[in-house]
């Protein structure tokens, strides 16, 4: 089935690569504030505050968010995607390049610090590394334009989790190049939420019935969403979970729960109290008890409602 924009006339111009890579992990807020900006460059923060209902610290949230993907910039500067190309960096990193031992010998004796570096990360992994070793902590030096710390704090954390292979940290540092986290408070936030996500992660595999198997992409993204990035209790999650499984016909598919909590997310709410709070006043206003000056705060929520039914088939939701 395929689909083609309308033709209102003037059109909003959508940076597709940018977007489209950060789709899956962009809430709501996000996507709105996107479009405002694009629909309205010369915003200002208080009229779009004003206009999506939310407050500027999430406005700033949403602005870092798609600044980091490149897909804007701030007028006058460079976004992140822009720097990385400025100082010949590749916006997306493939692979790291191979050096030759003349190459590396020469990348220690001309860099302070590296000597140090090496010196760390071969303590944190407990072995002395060999040139093919080496050259990836020179690659991740000077190719991908990571600093010390930054390299120092993924070693010890890897590390400290069992993870010792340098092939594995490789991995994992390229794929947070390509997230745009790329300086030592990124990576120092990412892998606080890492951690306070796997504290949930028996608890959360017990509650959906998951069992020992390996997570799927969409459940570890959700899962690290839900107790990493937006800090939510576990009772907030177990209520969600509730709400999931009345209106899924007993069964709890991840992605459902997650439009559950996003939509508290954006709602602000942060405990059991204050969603069981909003749930009373949602049925006293939808029971007759608004004027008609008063608008109510649920008109949103009615949308997605009527949204996830369609996405699920559940006309009694």
């Amino acid at each position: 089935m395929k689909y083609k924009v309308v033709d209102c006339g003037e059109m909003i111009a959508v940076p597709r690569k940018p977007v489209t890579d950060m789709l899956e992990e962009a809430d709501s807020v996000q996507l709105k504030v996107l479009m405002y900006v694009l629909s309205q460059p010369e915003f200002t923060q208080d009229d779009l505050c004003e206009k999506l209902d939310i407050t500027k610290k999430r406005l700033t949230s949403a602005l870092s968010f798609w600044e980091k993907a490149g897909a804007i910039e701030k007028v006058g500067g460079k976004s992140k995607a822009a720097a990385r190309e400025a100082t010949g960096k590749l916006a997306r990193a493939s692979e790291l390049p191979k050096y030759t031992s003349e190459e590396i010998a020469e990348y220690i004796e001309s860099h302070a610090g590296v000597r140090q570096l090496l010196n760390d990360c071969q303590h944190f992994v407990g072995k002395m590394f060999n040139l093919a070793e080496t050259e990836i902590i020179i690659g991740l030096l000077d190719y991908l334009k990571l600093d010390e710390a930054y390299i120092s704090l993924l070693f010890a954390h890897c590390t400290k989790n069992g993870k010792k292979s340098l092939r594995y940290i490789e991995k994992m540092a390229i794929g947070l190049f390509d997230k745009g986290i790329i300086s030592y408070e990124e990576l120092d936030e990412h892998l606080c939420m890492i951690e306070a996500a796997r504290e949930y992660d028996k608890p959360l595999r017990k509650l959906f019935g998951i069992g020992p198997r390996a997570l799927t992409k969409k459940e570890q993204d959700a899962f690290d969403r839900w107790c990493g990035k937006w800090k939510m209790p576990f009772e907030l999650i177990e209520r969600a979970f509730e709400v999931t499984v009345e209106n899924c016909g007993g069964r709890a598919p991840v992605d459902y729960c997650n439009a559950v909590l996003s939509r508290w997310f954006d709602s602000g709410y942060k405990t059991v109290e204050e969603v069981e709070e909003a749930m009373t006043q949602y049925k006293h206003d939808k029971g007759g008890g608004m004027t008609k000056d008063k608008k109510g705060s649920f008109d949103e929520d009615d949308f997605f409602e009527a949204a996830l039914r369609r996405s699920y088939g559940n006309d009694e939701m």
